[in-house]
């Protein structure tokens, strides 16, 4: 007897080997997931929201084209907040910094880093978060991120399925035209937007669900992973929300990265990652009494397995 429904996944997009690259860009579920995606790949492979938390659809592709070459507006995007910080309209504000030129080294960097990552990558993720986008008041330039400036300086807006694909097919194309091997694995955020109330955000959800269905349609090299009904429908429990009732819990992130995981990952790379986590548990181990024969023992063991491990892969965990 069952006592709960599984959502099937659709045919694999892609398999995952120890050489893959992975770009993830989108909501703080993309950044979950890009946690355990780093900790299974070799350093430097995975490059999680070079952008910082992104909720939006406008923001994402604004930043994927950044990503495919198109210029930086740094001008427009940089300004000094009531806090005194220098932020982006066009980043969280993980890069905000006290200077104008920090602020702007700090893009300049992550921008490089990604823009090479995703030349390469064998899979880029996008995960939806919300439909509804502020744009700054008077113009129809949509922000990352309000930075806790008034209120008064915005304008929300809750763009149509139309409006939330438009651009999509530009982007998506343009990515391939540098990168033709990258699959694209679009996801929708659990997260409930009580703010919105529950019926506006199911609104919102819907018109994310129907605007990814439109689009990976569209594009052969594209697929949807059905985070959204993983935890909504097969988890379907308050216990699996954290203790504002509205983000998913650590157990169901991790729940997600299994089912992920498994859709994606090659037997090498599931060999790979379990392998790389015994040694970086090893690493992260505090011996009670440093410098004793016991702790001498254990790290030389952890040497002689991570040399083991080197010759093994051709790369350090």
């Amino acid at each position: 007897m069952d006592f709960r429904t599984v959502v099937s996944l659709p045919p694999r997009q892609t398999v995952l080997q120890p050489s893959s690259r992975v770009v993830l860009l989108g909501s703080c579920f993309a950044e979950h997931v890009g946690r355990h995606m780093a900790d299974a790949l070799p350093a430097g492979q995975v490059e999680a929201n070079p952008f910082g938390v992104l909720y939006n659809p406008q923001s994402l592709r604004l930043g994927l084209d950044f990503l495919l070459g198109r210029p930086f507006p740094y001008a427009a995007a940089l300004f000094q907040g009531r806090d005194g910080l220098w932020h982006s309209w066009l980043h969280s504000g993980e890069f905000s910094a006290r200077t104008a030129e920090a602020c702007r080294a700090g893009i300049a960097a992550r921008l490089e880093r990604a823009g090479r990552l995703l030349a390469e990558a064998d899979l880029v993720v996008l995960t939806f978060g919300t439909a509804v986008c502020y744009c700054l008041a008077g113009t129809d330039q949509v922000v990352a991120n309000c930075h806790k400036e008034p209120a008064a300086r915005f304008r929300e807006t809750r763009p149509d399925v139309a409006g939330t694909c438009a651009g999509w097919a530009d982007t998506l194309a343009a990515l391939h035209s540098l990168n033709p091997r990258a699959r694209v694995v679009f996801t929708v955020s659990p997260y409930r937007y009580a703010k919105y109330g529950f019926h506006g955000s199911q609104l919102s959800k819907a018109v994310l669900l129907l605007a990814v269905e439109q689009i990976v349609s569209a594009v052969p090299q594209a697929a949807y992973f059905p985070a959204y009904e993983i935890v909504l429908d097969e988890l379907r429990d308050y216990r699996f929300f954290d203790r504002d009732m509205l983000h998913p819990s650590a157990q169901a992130v991790d729940y997600v990265w299994e089912r992920f995981r498994q859709w994606t990952f090659s037997p090498a790379l599931e060999a790979f990652a379990a392998e790389r986590a015994r040694l970086l548990r090893a690493a992260a181990h505090r011996p009670l009494h440093p410098g004793s024969p016991e702790d001498c023992a254990f790290r030389e063991r952890v040497t002689a397995q991570r040399e083991a491990f080197r010759r093994k892969w051709d790369t350090d965990a």
